[in-house]
């Protein structure tokens, strides 16, 4: 029993119809699902959680390079946990957008699509970030500042990973967050969850200690136990 038919069944017992015949093509499995969905939001919060213990980010960059040389470990710590992040956050907007397909394939479609994106886009985010460590430790940092605002300001690179990262997050998540509203395939919580982490985060931010990111955290984990759950009763009822 796929992601499909677990996590549908356990949000509507009518959808064991539709999940059923649809995890006869395939898909994310149940417990696939549930690491990346888990790993994927633990290792994106941990990310945002660990920005609280840096220094307030000042505007210009070569300053920003002397703030990663200053906090390397830190800073470095932050980059690969988000960037190991976005290929479990992509499972996982797979997993999620297969089973909300069971009820809504177009929309289903058009959230994946979305959020593929916005995780391309965040590759290209990260590896800028990356790039600020070795950029850090050179003698002349100004070059390397001037270089790091000419790829930053570049149309090309906007348009490859920035435009992509900001309208794929934001319209995929609100697309998935109302359709899962709407049809119900998981308990409506998780739904509420997503749609306020994505209007808080992209609005609002992180507010002292209170990140946004729980709720992705929370809203994920709720959706990994819940096709766990019914991968269980699926199993027992084959049985």
């Amino acid at each position: 029993m796929d992601t499909t038919a677990a996590l549908s069944t356990a949000g509507r017992p009518d959808a064991a119809g539709a999940a059923t015949a649809r995890s006869r093509a395939g898909g994310v499995g149940p417990r696939l699902a549930a690491v990346a969905l888990i790993g994927g939001a633990l290792l994106n919060t941990t990310e945002a959680v660990l920005a609280q213990f840096l220094p307030e980010r000042p505007e210009g960059t070569a300053d920003q390079l002397r703030l990663v040389a200053e906090n390397a470990t830190l800073y470095g710590t932050r980059a690969v946990l988000g960037t190991l992040a976005i290929p479990l956050m992509a499972i996982a907007f797979v997993a999620l957008t297969q089973v909300l397909g069971t009820r809504a394939r177009r929309l289903a479609m058009a959230a994946r699509v979305a959020l593929l994106a916005g995780m391309w886009g965040f590759v290209g985010i990260h590896l800028l970030g990356l790039l600020q460590l070795p950029a850090a430790g050179l003698e002349d940092p100004g070059s390397a500042a001037a270089v790091l605002d000419a790829a930053q300001a570049d149309p090309v690179l906007a348009v490859l990973f920035l435009l992509p990262f900001l309208a794929g997050c934001v319209i995929g998540m609100i697309l998935l967050a109302v359709g899962l509203l709407w049809t119900r395939v998981l308990p409506r919580w998780i739904g509420v969850a997503l749609l306020v982490f994505i209007v808080v985060d992209f609005t609002v931010g992180a507010v002292g200690p209170v990140d946004p990111h729980w709720l992705f955290l929370a809203a994920s984990a709720g959706a990994a136990v819940a096709g766990l759950r019914a991968a269980r009763g699926g199993v027992a009822t084959a049985r």
